[in-house]
């Protein structure tokens, strides 16, 4: 069961799932994704529902034979949670009650949580490991923080096996492409012939993970046994902003013949300067290494942008 399914990275664990032989439900009320990939397969073991998870008769229905969840239902931008703070709220803290509910009364076994890097807020030391303090700089790490915490409560409580995943910025081509993080939102602007915006000076960084490596990093927490009530970052590698824009550049000026210009606007509130993350507790107890490269990921995501772009004419 797979709240979330329709969007960037449950399209694409969908399909993962299918491909090893998985029965797949999918919950998704379709405002930040679609189906329209998924509902072309042709799967008896594929159920695609259109509902939100704040609804619990939705939840039933859709949890009856789940033995396992993954929730990533969820309003999922800084700026998306800044101007809509009830709907971020409701959305996803409400929401994660309503999913934690539903998989009590359904005897689901297994929930695991897609939470996100935001929870730790401003590093007091890099990498960060899943022992720093939480304190998120936004709106969006404080529902992320908020619903880890109620997700423990029914592994303290009711037994349920819980696992929360605290995601880097995700990058690359799945299933369902979106264009608004980082990397795609920089090949996005080239394509449409746009300069390259990036805020403050460039020289923040992130740690990127190709969507691929963190539907590994889910399927390894649903496989896993007797870890209920753990965090587990999940990394890839670190970077500075500024560095992807002119990687981005770069690729597009050697695909597209047009190399567009980096433009520096001031810098956001609510973001923390540097980051890095520490995986190395999720590859000693899932086994989980990151696969796939920034450079492999730009590749994909400007060779999907071009073909796209000419098929629309």
């Amino acid at each position: 069961m797979v709240t979330g399914g329709a969007g960037y990275i449950g399209s694409a664990l969908v399909m993962s799932l299918l491909g090893r032989g998985e029965s797949v439900t999918s919950v998704d009320n379709l405002i930040n994704g679609d189906y329209e990939s998924l509902s072309r397969i042709r799967n008896d073991n594929l159920k695609l529902v259109v509902g939100d998870v704040r609804d619990g008769a939705v939840l039933d229905r859709a949890f009856e034979k789940a033995d396992a969840v993954v929730h990533m239902a969820a309003i999922s931008t800084l700026d998306a949670c800044r101007e809509r703070p009830e709907d971020a709220i409701s959305v996803n803290v409400f929401g994660t009650k309503q999913v934690m509910d539903a998989s009590k009364r359904n005897g689901v076994g297994k929930v695991v949580f897609c939470s996100s890097s935001a929870v730790y807020g401003t590093p007091i030391a890099m990498p960060v490991d899943e022992d720093h303090p939480l304190r998120p700089l936004n709106l969006y790490g404080v529902t992320k923080l908020a619903s880890e915490k109620l997700v423990d409560t029914y592994h303290y409580n009711d037994g349920l096996e819980t696992i929360s995943l605290r995601l880097g910025n995700v990058f690359g081509l799945g299933l369902y492409t979106h264009w608004d993080g980082v990397v795609p939102k920089f090949v996005s602007q080239g394509l449409e012939g746009k300069p390259l915006t990036v805020y403050g000076d460039g020289r923040s960084s992130r740690d990127f993970v190709h969507v691929l490596d963190v539907v590994r990093a889910i399927k390894s927490a649903i496989d896993a046994r007797g870890i209920g009530g753990e965090a587990f970052n999940v990394g890839g590698k670190t970077m500075e902003i500024g560095q992807i824009a002119e990687l981005v550049s770069k690729e597009l000026g050697e695909a597209a013949m047009k190399r567009p210009q980096i433009v520096h606007v001031a810098s956001r509130a609510g973001e923390t300067k540097d980051f890095s993350l520490d995986s190395k507790k999720i590859g000693k107890i899932l086994g989980y290494k990151p696969a796939h490269t920034i450079e492999e990921g730009i590749r994909q995501l400007v060779k999907y942008g071009l073909e796209e772009k000419t098929a629309i004419g």
